[in-house]
């Protein structure tokens, strides 16, 4: 009888963790849309800005063949070909 309640604590041990972790992946998902929408506002607010400057945008989040991430903003500034990397900060609320 030991040896099956054993077995039966440590499955229900397995699930109440698996349990938090799906918790925990939900909180994650979350936080990775709202960086997300961040990021895209921010980039947003960039190009219209650089715009508004003078630039001339050839490309938007360009991500070369066979490199690991993406460039943000391509565009010319008159004779100039500028790679733009925007980086999004955020203010916490408390």
């Amino acid at each position: 009888m030991p040896i099956f309640s054993g077995c039966i604590f440590q499955a229900v041990r397995w699930a109440a963790r698996r349990g938090l972790r799906e918790e925990r992946g939900d909180v994650l998902a979350e936080k990775k849309q709202e960086s997300r929408r961040a990021r895209v506002r921010g980039e947003t607010y960039a190009f219209g800005y650089l715009r508004r400057q003078g630039y001339v945008f050839v490309a938007r989040n360009y991500m070369p063949r066979g490199a690991k991430g993406e460039i943000d903003l391509i565009g010319y500034d008159g004779k100039t070909l500028a790679f733009v990397e925007v980086r999004t900060r955020t203010v916490r609320k408390r």
